[in-house]
């Protein structure tokens, strides 16, 4: 009777943690996720809390878990704090919480997880989801590299008109300043030969004067 009371206990026991473990928080998300074409990716975390709970959300990525939102939310207030890695912003609906992550790019491929904190009602529960693996098409890869390569394109464009456009100005530059010299330098001239005209015609007279006073005075 001894043996077969403790092994009722046993299987008492067992079976209680088991709906404890049943009746506990639970976390769910995908196993992947595609970023768009605009560098957002939305991210489903899962949970088996009612609508009245009030939670605390936790963005993790990679192995480290490095933190890149914190949210809390409840049934009608949404907070959310982010890094500078990415921007997040939350939305609370029935049995699940999606985030949204926007400023993807391909150097951002990883594996996030959800973090779920029950903080009210007591008691308080805490569970990380098995993670989701966020990645960048090959496609928007390539939409992304040629929107690099047509603003690299328009770059180089417009520098070289700017330079071609600095090329002309400094040539049209040139010239005027040159044109404006010879100009200056022909009006010196003539101010000069005009200054010296009236001088050579004095002395001349002065000399035609000297020669007929001696002529007279021959006669």
């Amino acid at each position: 009777m001894a043996t077969l009371r403790k092994l009722l206990l046993v299987f008492l026991w067992i079976y209680t943690m088991q709906r404890l473990n049943v009746a506990g928080l639970r976390v769910d998300q995908p196993m992947s996720v595609e970023v768009e074409s605009t560098g957002e990716a939305t991210l489903e975390c899962t949970h088996n809390c009612n609508e009245n709970t009030e939670l605390k959300l936790t963005i993790l990525k990679g192995s480290n878990e490095e933190v890149i939102c914190i949210g809390r939310t409840n049934s009608s207030v949404h907070r959310v704090n982010s890094t500078e890695v990415l921007h997040c912003q939350i939305n609370r609906k029935p049995g699940r919480v999606s985030v949204t992550l926007y400023g993807f790019n391909s150097s951002l491929i990883d594996n996030y997880f959800c973090k779920i904190e029950k903080l009210y009602p007591p008691p308080y529960e805490g569970k990380k989801g098995s993670g989701t693996i966020i990645f960048t098409s090959k496609k928007n890869c390539q939409k992304c590299e040629s929107s690099f390569q047509f603003v690299m394109l328009l770059t180089m464009g417009l520098l070289s008109i700017l330079t071609v456009l600095s090329v002309i100005y400094s040539t049209v530059l040139t010239l005027k300043t040159c044109r404006a010299k010879r100009v200056t330098k022909k009006e010196e001239d003539n101010s000069v030969y005009e200054q010296m005209a009236p001088s050579t015609g004095g002395e001349q007279s002065r000399r035609n004067t000297e020669s007929a006073t001696t002529l007279m005075r021959k006669y």
